[in-house]
């Protein structure tokens, strides 16, 4: 049985956060309730009341809220291109309208949809920490193993050109290799194996590639090798 709390603000879900041990803050649910599903927490702090979504232009920069969903971001006017072909890898529009792009991020997972094209954007995100906001590069924040600060948006520079590449055995299959480029920074993520980014086109290298049900090792280094070319 697992217990659900529901605050009213940001704030209030941070707080919750640090004070109830091994709770998650709950948005979309498209991982919780997934079959097999990495999160078992006893506690969920359910976000989805907060007013944290929504896209909008600010001085320059596209402003996502992080409980936008994907199909939000797919059908958005604003968003840079490869940002809504990230959003738009996820196969059904059930699942489009469900997961968020807070949510996403946030997991870590190696076959994210949205990891790689954000750090390839040099986003920064905006955060609730126990001390207020914080504002921090999206790389800063998934470096931290463990953040119990709030997901409040993305922020990223308005026109900002990339590209992003996928490939899995289907279209509903998790991905064997995603990547994507952005003014000279790349970005992978390699099922089973970890996530790499940097200034270099062959910066996958520093992941150790593991055989999995996507596919070999060598098939994984291969495709990390040809998919941003040219």
């Amino acid at each position: 049985m697992r217990s659900i709390f529901h605050p009213s603000t940001a704030q209030e879900a941070v707080r919750l956060r640090h004070e109830i041990d091994d709770s998650v803050y709950f948005a979309g649910g498209t991982e919780i309730m997934r079959l097999g599903s990495s999160i078992s927490s006893p506690a969920l702090i359910d976000i989805s009341g907060l007013p944290i979504s929504g896209i909008r232009e600010d001085d320059g920069y596209v402003v996502i809220g992080a409980m936008t969903t994907l199909e939000e971001i797919c059908t958005s006017g604003i968003v840079p291109g490869f940002i809504k072909d990230a959003a738009a890898a996820a196969a059904s529009l059930q699942l489009r309208n469900a997961a968020t792009i807070g949510g996403n991020f946030a997991l870590r997972r190696d076959d994210s949809f949205m990891i790689p094209a954000l750090l390839a954007a040099e986003a920064d995100v905006m955060l609730m920490c126990s001390e207020g906001l914080k504002r921090k590069s999206a790389a800063e924040y998934f470096g931290k193993k463990e953040c119990r600060a709030l997901l409040l948006s993305f922020i990223i520079e308005e026109g900002r050109n990339g590209r992003y590449r996928r490939v899995a055995r289907s279209s509903h299959s998790h991905a064997a290799v995603t990547a994507a480029v952005s003014n000279g920074t790349y970005s992978y993520a390699i099922s089973g194996s970890g996530i790499a980014f940097g200034d270099q086109h062959d910066v996958w290298k520093e992941i150790e590639i593991k055989d999995d049900l996507t596919g070999s090792a060598d098939y994984k280094r291969y495709l990390s090798s040809v998919l941003l070319e040219g």
